[in-house]
């Protein structure tokens, strides 16, 4: 009773994972929302049936094999992501250039700089 549900829960988490691709790939941020959320309830609804199961009955090699090559595909997404969040805030910097970052210390001199007064004793800048 408890293998065919299991092996069904991880089948619609791969088909799932397929959604999340194209959203990515697609670039609509909607479509990410929604697919990312569907993702993640069928991952939780996946470990809750896992965590009332005995471990021996999750071992077996297909069952291993596809949530392995779903945990290598979320490695490979994130990274895709990351790049994506990269691309969209450079962009966002060159289109309104007030969204730039200001530096932690903007008023500072140059690095290397030659002596400067600093009250009645000279100071050199490193």
């Amino acid at each position: 009773m408890f293998t065919p549900s299991f092996d069904t829960q991880i089948d619609l988490l791969e088909a799932q994972f397929q959604d999340v691709s194209t959203a990515l790939m697609g670039g609509d941020p909607a479509a990410m929302q929604s697919s990312f959320a569907a993702f993640q309830r069928l991952t939780i609804e996946l470990v809750q049936m896992a965590d009332g199961v005995e471990r021996n009955q999750l071992r077996s090699p297909s069952r291993m094999r596809k949530i392995r090559a779903l945990a290598s595909g979320m490695v490979i997404l994130r990274e895709n992501l990351v790049c994506q969040s990269a691309y969209v805030e450079r962009a966002l910097e060159v289109l309104v250039p007030a969204t730039r970052q200001k530096s932690t210390y903007a008023g500072s001199g140059v690095y290397g700089s030659s002596i400067r007064r600093s009250g009645e004793f000279a100071a050199f800048a490193a």
